[in-house]
């Protein structure tokens, strides 16, 4: 019992200690979409990967961060170095759920670009709109 409890409480101390490091370097960069709804910036960061990205990927709610503050926050978790990919539009081929409201992914005002940019920048990670 003692055993037991000593394993689970290593296991919660390195979980702990993991909670807000860095992500791991992604080789082809990082994938970013946007999209206001209700009101609210939401923002998907991705691993950058060859293929298209599908609707499921990009809307996955774990995946998605609402909110600038919270992006800016998880921002500051990737490496300096990072490149990030910022999308204006869907992937020409991602095909749209069939029932429900889908998302028009587009890049928010001059301003919250410039504002996400600066702090890139001072985190050393380089973003590329496209």
């Amino acid at each position: 019992m003692v055993r037991t409890a000593a394993i689970v409480l290593s296991v919660l101390l390195v979980g702990q200690a993991a909670y807000g490091q860095k992500k791991p370097a992604a080789m082809k960069g990082y994938q970013l979409f946007t999209w206001q709804e209700k009101g609210h910036w939401h923002y998907s960061l991705l691993p950058g990967t060859n293929r298209e990205r599908t609707y499921d990927e990009i809307t996955a709610s774990a995946t998605v961060i609402v909110g600038t503050s919270a992006f800016e926050s998880e921002l500051k978790r990737l490496p300096k170095g990072s490149e990030v990919f910022w999308q204006s539009d869907a992937p020409p081929k991602m095909k749209r759920p069939a029932s429900g409201e889908a998302i028009s992914i587009k890049h928010p005002s001059r301003k919250r670009i410039e504002r996400i940019k600066a702090l890139c920048a001072k985190l050393g990670i380089t973003v590329t709109l496209v």
